[in-house]
């Protein structure tokens, strides 16, 4: 499958670091006024990126979710008055929060655009036309959501049906997000040269840009050793757009009847982990090839089969009669 991997160039309304701070602070109380939303996330994307805890290393996904989070918000506020932007209004903010659960709107998505919003404001005070911060008063959404119940892997016979269909590309692909454990960003990140097949192991950069060593299983590492020597070079996904790789996928639930929403790329690495433990019994160990400092992390991602569950519980009686 081919693809455009042309970018849109971006462009940025201001130089901020040239602007004076006066003239920066009358740059942005104009913007507000005006209802100049293009500018605001300008602002806020050139403070996430300075003084993030990111950095300059600020994810692509990161800012396109911070850029929608601060249009919406702004979307909500500036109707309700711009000068309320400039002010500790926690009334503005928390009325936003119940605006998005009245809206049916999940807590993971809501804290995101928390974290957005919040992120405006951070911007908003190095511009200094305001001091206080509204959200630090704004509690997040509680998620009273199982954390085990939350989201959904692709089973065992689902890798299977899919891999049955997949070419030599896709079934890289598969194993990368189903063995591998990795994520989106990951999986067009890996190089060749991150590779080494002997040790079969493959060195990954993750989130806050950490580096981690990922051992492959057997069947990765067939997949990987079939490219032709003379081809491992650069990117080892055939594809580099996200939107090209979650077609890919669907493409492929879709002719084999294996479920796609809940599930997406990242559904992979759920079953990496629900897999992992389902054959070793171990979550500290499922964590580790996760790459999770905790196991609460990884909690979310690894389902306990309800077989297993039944069967220890099964255990429990008959070893408790043996005691009487």
């Amino acid at each position: 499958m081919k693809e455009n991997t042309t970018a849109p160039a971006e462009s940025m309304p201001y130089d901020w670091d040239t602007l004076l701070r006066e003239k920066r602070e009358k740059t942005v109380r104009k913007a507000l006024k005006s209802g100049d939303i293009d500018l605001l996330v300008s602002l806020t994307m050139h403070n996430l990126l300075a003084y993030g805890r990111g950095g300059a290393h600020t994810s692509p996904h990161t800012m396109r979710g911070y850029t929608t989070g601060v249009r919406a918000y702004l979307a909500y506020a500036l109707p309700l008055g711009w000068k309320r932007l400039t002010e500790h209004d926690t009334d503005l903010t928390i009325g936003y929060i119940r605006g998005l659960e009245r809206q049916g709107m999940k807590p993971g998505t809501i804290n995101s655009r928390r974290s957005a919003a919040r992120a405006l404001y951070r911007a908003l005070r190095w511009a200094n036309v305001l001091e206080g911060d509204p959200f630090a008063d704004t509690p997040r959404a509680h998620d009273t959501e199982d954390k085990w119940t939350k989201r959904e892997a692709y089973s065992r016979e689902d890798i299977n049906a899919l891999l049955a269909l997949a070419d030599a590309d896709e079934t890289r692909f598969l194993l990368l997000g189903a063995h591998g454990a990795l994520r989106m960003s990951e999986l067009i990140g890996l190089r060749w040269q991150h590779i080494d097949l002997l040790k079969r192991v493959m060195v990954v950069t993750g989130k806050g840009r950490k580096t981690a060593t990922v051992h492959l299983t057997a069947a990765l590492t067939e997949s990987l050793a079939q490219v032709p020597e003379e081809d491992r070079e650069g990117p080892v996904l055939a594809w580099q757009n996200q939107k090209t790789v979650r077609l890919v996928l669907r493409s492929l639930c879709s002719r084999t009847g294996v479920k796609y929403e809940k599930r997406h790329v990242h559904g992979l690495r759920h079953s990496a982990a629900t897999l992992l433990l389902d054959q070793c019994g171990d979550i500290f160990v499922v964590a580790r090839h996760l790459r999770h400092s905790s196991i609460s992390t990884t909690e979310t991602y690894a389902k306990l089969s309800s077989t297993k569950l039944t069967d220890a519980l099964k255990s429990w009686d008959v070893a408790e009669d043996a005691a009487d």
